[in-house]
C-alpha cells in the first residue's frame, strides 16, 4: 500500500473513533476521506419530505438520520454531522464558526443584525453519486430556486451549536447556525422573509428511499 493510501485509512479510522467517543450513535456509517480535499458518505433520498413536509420544507438538504431535522431533509445521511465536521477538519479545513444562535432566534426582529449574517469558511462543492449516472451531479442542479441567487456552499462548522438543537444538519440551503455546510446566497433573514423557495427539480434524483452517495470537495 502506498503511503497516501495509509494516510487515507488512518483518517477514516480517526473519524470513526471520534464518532464513538462523543456520545453519537455507534451505528452511524463511514465517512470516507480522500486526501487532499474530498470526503464521501452514504445517504437516502426523501424528496417528498423535503418538498411537502409540514415543518420547514425546502430548507434542509442533508441531515444525519439520527438528527431532529431528519424528517424534513432531502437526503438522510448515514453519518452524523459531527463525523462530517471532523472529516473536513482532518483535511485541514478551518470552519468559519461565525453564526450565533441569534441568527435564527432573532430572524423576525428587523433591528437585530444576526439573521443577516452570511456563513463563512472554506468553499465546498457538494456533489452526488447517483445510480445509473456516470459522473458526479452537483447538488445545486437538483433544486429549483425561485429567488434565482443559486447556491454557494461554505464550511461553517458551528460545532458549538450542535448540542443546542441536535438537529443533525449537515447541509443547509441557507446561512443557518445549525448547519455544518451552508449557503452564502441566502441568509436566515431571507428565509424568514420568503426570499426564495427551494423545490426538487423533476427528473434528476432517483425515487424516494434510494441510496445515494454524497461527496464534499474542498475548493482549491
Amino acid at each position: 500500500m502506498h503511503s497516501s493510501g495509509r494516510k487515507g485509512v488512518i483518517a477514516v479510522a480517526a473519524v470513526l473513533l471520534a464518532a464513538g467517543g462523543r456520545g453519537e450513535d455507534r451505528t452511524s456509517g463511514v465517512v470516507v476521506v480522500r486526501r487532499p480535499a474530498e470526503i464521501e458518505f452514504t445517504a437516502t433520498v426523501h424528496a417528498g419530505s423535503f418538498d411537502s413536509g409540514r415543518m420547514m420544507p425546502g430548507y434542509h438538504a442533508v441531515v444525519w438520520k439520527g438528527g431532529h431535522a431528519a424528517h424534513a431533509s432531502l437526503l438522510e445521511a448515514d453519518v452524523s454531522d459531527g463525523q462530517v465536521l471532523r472529516a473536513l477538519e482532518s483535511l485541514g479545513a478551518k470552519p468559519g464558526d461565525n453564526l450565533p444562535m441569534e441568527a435564527w432566534d432573532e430572524r423576525k426582529n428587523p433591528k437585530h443584525p444576526a439573521p443577516d449574517t452570511v456563513i463563512a469558511g472554506p468553499a465546498v462543492e457538494v456533489l452526488l453519486r447517483l445510480p445509473g449516472r456516470g459522473g458526479l451531479v452537483p447538488l445545486s442542479s437538483v433544486f429549483e430556486d425561485t429567488g434565482g441567487r443559486g447556491i454557494a456552499m461554505r464550511f461553517g462548522g458551528n460545532e458549538a451549536n450542535i448540542p443546542k438543537w441536535k438537529s443533525g444538519c449537515i447541509v443547509c440551503l441557507y446561512s443557518c447556525p445549525g448547519s455544518k455546510v451552508g449557503n452564502t446566497k441566502y441568509t436566515v433573514r431571507d428565509y424568514a422573509n420568503g426570499a426564495t423557495r427551494f423545490r426538487v427539480r423533476p427528473g434528476i434524483l432517483p425515487p424516494d428511499g434510494t441510496p445515494v452517495r454524497v461527496v464534499f470537495r474542498l475548493a482549491s
